[in-house]
């Protein structure tokens, strides 16, 4: 939950980018229940830079609705893993801080998505940390597929969990030791969602897949997470192992079909 300076208080709903997309192109059941439900001013929508960069690629029509809905929809990109560790540090629980910027209508934003994207495909900086981002990801890819087993969680739970921690966290450049659990959520919930499902599955490795355990990073700190079928599972068994999330609400997109 977010409590501005004036005493005004949102829920926090995150929304991934296959919710943004259904939201889009299904205004007649999933956009109109999802406005019906939560555009009332008890909410504040927001979602992961990652999720920006995917927004970017689309094109046509696909891209024409996502920008027609959000170029007027109040949508703030927040941090995720490993930027949140950096606040985790310090805090235990939502910063203010952790919202990079937010996008909405003109003149109450100054930024609208368009924008965004235009600048995803033209900002030479952007691509350049783009195509960073990819390498990291590859090297993470090899070392996933190598490493692809099914593993016993209820041995050893917290010994494997602390392990995934450090073997995610030694490929960002804010890299140190993590040598207790419980403070740094974000890549508790990571690794768990990592291991658990995208091992034990032994479903085909992707970008998309490391950009899910990224995005899966922000739930310790919003409220709602809108997400497709999978990663909705993923979240709901990791709130059997982790407390502090036992209270987050899990919604999938097929639940706004209803």
């Amino acid at each position: 939950m977010m409590i501005f300076p004036s005493g005004r208080k949102y829920k926090l709903i995150y929304l991934d980018t296959n919710c943004i997309n259904e939201i889009s192109k299904n205004t007649k059941k999933i956009g109109k229940n999802f406005l019906e439900n939560y555009c009332n001013g008890e909410y504040m929508f927001l979602t992961s830079s990652y999720n920006i960069f995917e927004l970017s690629k689309t094109k046509g029509e696909t891209r024409n609705e996502i920008i027609k809905i959000f170029n007027n929809f109040p949508l703030a990109v927040i941090e995720t893993f490993p930027q949140l560790i950096e606040f985790e540090k310090n805090e235990s629980e939502f910063n203010p801080k952790m919202i990079m910027f937010a996008m909405g209508i003109k003149p109450v934003f100054n930024v609208q998505l368009e924008t965004i994207l235009i600048k995803c495909e033209k900002d030479v900086k952007f691509q350049d940390a783009i195509k960073k981002m990819h390498l990291k990801f590859d090297s993470m890819i090899t070392m996933w597929q190598k490493q692809q087993k099914v593993l016993n969680w209820n041995l050893e739970f917290k010994k494997k969990l602390l392990f995934s921690m450090n073997e995610i966290f030694r490929f960002e450049e804010n890299y140190f030791e993590i040598t207790q659990l419980g403070k740094y959520k974000s890549l508790e919930i990571m690794a768990f969602v990592k291991n658990q499902f995208i091992y034990e599955s032994k479903k085909e490795i992707r970008i998309n897949s490391i950009i899910d355990t990224y995005n899966c990073s922000i739930l310790p700190y919003i409220d709602i997470y809108i997400t497709e079928k999978t990663v909705g599972s993923w979240l709901e068994k990791a709130k059997n192992k982790f407390e502090y999330i036992s209270d987050k609400q899990i919604i999938k997109i097929s639940d706004l079909m209803e």
